[in-house]
């Protein structure tokens, strides 16, 4: 268990300046009940102390390798990493006594929870800033809120639930006149509407969203929502048109440097190719999802777009390139045990084999394919 000194130590880091005082001058036990628990929250999803304790007593807490490195060391916050920095700023935001920080702190820390897949702690604070936006009758904070509660409920694959939120969101984004959040969230119902089997409503959804960041100017929003409908078009079979709208908005996303979306998309278009047996086309894609995956460091996609290539480049007869992906791929791929993509890694060794007239060990390879799957 952590002790007394070092939870002090380390809660002095998110309060605000009043409260840093009365921890100084009265200790901990002063310390609002509130300001407490907040703190205590945000050390966790700092990863300074484990997920584990009683909220008003925090000596139940125990400090993870992180956490006790900066009790022992107090480093200022300015040598902290920047994102550390930042969700330490939000947390510092949301315990001064002003509206309009705690709101910005609350934005911020929705934010940084989402993208951390932190869905409790993202839910407690799109309800603190609801609740804060509803009493200052801040409607785009509220709007903000709820989009953020609809992202939450989409993540845990409650469609219904995250449908609701979004349709509040969608209302209070046209009270305010923020024309992005409308078109921002016409674009989430899109999602889970195709989710959902609607695919009808989905590309109404996509096509309003699309149109509304066109009439704006947003090109991120507009290469977005071109892209769900690229995905609607290919799951209903009009590979042309779904082609155009891939080609498209991968090029907006090249331009932007969205690395993320660039991966996503040259995967697509590369499945889409090699699904036609356009194996040399389909390699040029997935060349382009590998590159963008090694830019963000995404393991995921890479490990797809690695034996997707591989398997391309066999069947095009450049052996040592496809032997190269998949080597690259079983070596990311054994590590989470992904038994399906292993499979298909196994195949494009099997693949490669026959390409050498090596009838023998291919058979060896496509059997190995067939078990582990």
């Amino acid at each position: 268990m952590a002790t007394r000194q070092e939870i002090t130590t380390l809660i002095s880091y998110v309060l605000s300046e009043k409260n840093k005082q009365i921890l100084v001058s009265s200790g901990i036990d002063a310390l609002p009940k509130d300001s407490m628990i907040s703190a205590l929250r945000g050390l966790q999803d700092l990863g300074w102390v484990g997920q584990s304790g009683l909220a008003d007593f925090a000596e139940s807490y125990s400090l993870t390798k992180n956490g006790r490195l900066v009790a022992i060391s107090c480093p200022p916050p300015t040598e902290l990493e920047v994102n550390t920095r930042s969700h330490i700023e939000a947390l510092q935001s949301i315990d001064c006594d002003t509206d309009c920080i705690q709101k910005e702190g609350l934005r911020k820390l929705v934010s940084l929870d989402c993208d951390m897949s932190n869905w409790d702690s993202a839910l407690i604070h799109c309800y603190q800033l609801k609740k804060l936006a509803e009493r200052t009758r801040d409607t785009d904070a509220t709007a903000f809120a709820l989009w953020h509660e609809g992202k939450i409920s989409m993540a845990q694959n409650r469609w219904d639930d995250a449908l609701e939120s979004y349709l509040n969101a969608s209302e209070k984004y046209m009270e305010s006149g923020n024309r992005s959040g409308v078109a921002m969230t016409n674009r989430a119902m899109g999602v889970i509407y195709a989710n959902k089997g609607d695919l009808a409503s989905a590309t109404r959804c996509f096509e309003s969203s699309l149109a509304m960041a066109r009439m704006i100017g947003d090109k991120d929003l507009e290469a977005k929502a071109e892209g769900n409908l690229a995905n609607l078009y290919d799951l209903q079979g009009r590979y042309q048109e779904a082609e155009r709208a891939y080609e498209k908005c991968l090029q907006s996303f090249i331009e932007s440097g969205d690395m993320i979306c660039v991966a996503k998309t040259s995967n697509n278009l590369g499945v889409m190719n090699l699904l036609r047996d356009e194996y040399q086309v389909a390699g040029e894609y997935f060349e382009k999802t590998i590159d963008a995956c090694r830019k963000i460091n995404n393991k995921e996609v890479l490990g797809i777009a690695l034996v997707n290539g591989g398997y391309c480049h066999a069947k095009c007869g450049n052996l040592g390139r496809s032997v190269s992906l998949t080597e690259e791929a079983v070596s990311i791929l054994k590590e989470p045990n992904d038994r399906n993509l292993l499979a298909l890694a196994y195949r494009n060794y099997g693949t490669i084999e026959m390409r050498n007239h090596r009838i023998e060990p291919a058979v060896e390879w496509f059997e190995k394919s067939v078990r582990i799957a």
